[in-house]
């Protein structure tokens, strides 16, 4: 049994991993940063460097084609607090690719992993952001709102199409 954790190397995606190694998977962690040596000893993970503005879609076939994974986790994603007035053109693209656009394109790849009859456990860290207003989020409110609804819509195209599997959307509050 192998897990790959998009963002696995800090905060929940690293807590993800150290739960995941005590229930016996195999790790492995795509991320910009390798995990902090004093956060998880590097024989218990594989890692490979990789960055969501950059999108390496060879790097995410060849995980797709590794028939061991069978669990896939997308916790990378990235926000400021800030008025929209004071957000640059430049970090709304950031936010809007990594956050939306790389997990829309992750999912596509391993789409055909999902949409099987064979288990296959997906989720994404979404928001509470993506559910609810508020100031100084509208941005990332934006990027999560879209995750929020894409994975409900491809649930409902997993369902018709007689898989059992879903992608889970875990949406927590501020942490």
């Amino acid at each position: 049994m192998k897990a790959l954790i998009i963002g696995g190397s800090n905060g929940i995606g690293l807590a993800i991993c150290i739960e995941l190694i005590k229930r016996g998977y195999k790790i492995l962690i795509a991320d910009r940063n390798k995990p902090s040596d004093n956060d998880l000893d590097n024989k218990l993970y594989t890692y490979y460097q990789t960055n969501l503005l950059d999108f390496d879609e060879e790097l995410f076939e060849k995980l797709a084609d590794d028939k061991d994974i069978n669990l896939l986790m997308i916790t990378a994603g990235i926000g400021r607090v800030a008025d929209f007035e004071y957000l640059h053109i430049g970090e709304i693209n950031n936010v809007l690719t990594i956050n939306t656009l790389s997990t829309i394109k992750i999912l596509r790849i391993f789409y055909n992993r999902i949409n099987t009859k064979m288990p296959f456990y997906t989720g994404v860290m979404v928001s509470i952001a993506g559910l609810v207003c508020s100031p100084m989020f509208s941005v990332y409110s934006a990027s999560k709102a879209a995750d929020f609804r894409f994975i409900e819509s491809i649930n409902i195209e997993l369902e018709l199409s007689g898989s059992k599997n879903r992608i889970l959307n875990v949406s927590p509050g501020s942490i």
